[in-house]
């Protein structure tokens, strides 16, 4: 397997015991390496983790600076025109860097927020299935989204060198996000790396919103690894269709098969990360581990 697999705590919190140890053993007893940090519904005392895992053959991937299961990240307002709001935005993305550092890993993943635009917003979640992402609807935000992109990627590189040069010993990865007005897109990505191409910045491949951007936007899935795998350091593994994100994988649109495929070009065995929608049922982590099974993940 090309994929090391683990739990992610946003889903783990919910169905999960609250005793750090038991938490542990329950994403163990599931099957897979470890568990992925993120903010999560219920609290979780990672250092308390930290200690618990000393006895125990578990391992922990990449944290996430945001809760991907929630609608509006704390990391949004990254990109945003004002420096208060911005401040917002870096302080999730600092504490996530102490929860890398007392887990011991040294990579967190950041949706580098949305693009500011004038006015009131119907609605921006790609993942809320009561909203009808029509043609006229998806342009018309677009096209208010274009006015201020060049503005916001701008600040996006500026923050993340001063993230990097803050933290040295971190390993800052971007992420897709949730929001139709969302920076991460593939061309403000590439404009994000080339500017910042001699610095330790890296990409997460997030499975389930790029299908999502696929079906609301036309975006070939592997548009995404095709540009970005050289920096690819790991990957969400949740699947996604119009009745919402984070699906069982094989439950949606996810082209496993295709994602497979890019594997054996990335190098070595990198994190998969199983991001599970809360109202997702632990009795379908068997099915979930025979999917990806199936494909090699």
């Amino acid at each position: 397997m090309r994929v090391h697999r683990f739990l992610a705590a946003a889903w783990l919190s919910v169905h999960g015991p609250h005793d750090p140890k038991r938490l542990l053993v329950a994403a163990l007893e599931a099957r897979f390496a470890g568990i992925a940090a993120s903010p999560t519904p219920r609290p979780i005392d990672w250092e308390g983790v930290r200690d618990a895992a000393a006895d125990l053959p578990v391992e922990f991937s990449a944290v996430r600076a945001h809760n991907p299961l929630a609608e509006h990240s704390a990391t949004a307002a990254f990109a945003a025109m004002k420096d208060g709001e911005r401040n917002v935005a870096l302080a999730a993305i600092k504490q996530a860097v102490v929860t890398a550092r007392q887990l011991g890993v040294p990579m967190v993943v950041v949706d580098p927020g949305v693009v500011p635009v004038m006015g009131d917003i119907e609605a921006e979640d790609l993942g809320d299935p009561q909203y009808d992402w029509t043609a006229p609807r998806t342009q018309a935000l677009l096209a208010r989204r274009k006015v201020g992109r060049n503005g916001a990627v701008d600040r996006v590189c500026r923050e993340l060198f001063a993230l990097v040069r803050a933290f040295p010993d971190i390993t800052f990865c971007l992420t897709q996000g949730r929001s139709l007005r969302a920076v991460a897109d593939v061309t403000a990505l590439r404009d994000v790396f080339e500017d910042l191409s001699h610095h330790n910045i890296g990409y997460w491949h997030d499975a389930a919103l790029c299908a999502r951007r696929e079906q609301v936007l036309g975006e070939p899935q592997g548009e995404w690894l095709e540009a970005f795998g050289s920096r690819c350091r790991g990957l969400c593994l949740g699947d996604a269709s119009p009745d919402g994100l984070y699906l069982p994988p094989g439950a949606g649109t996810v082209d496993y098969k295709l994602l497979a495929s890019y594997l054996p070009r990335l190098g070595a065995q990198l994190p998969g990360v199983v991001e599970l929608d809360s109202s997702i049922a632990p009795g379908e982590l068997p099915s979930i581990r025979a999917c990806l099974d199936k494909h090699g993940l």
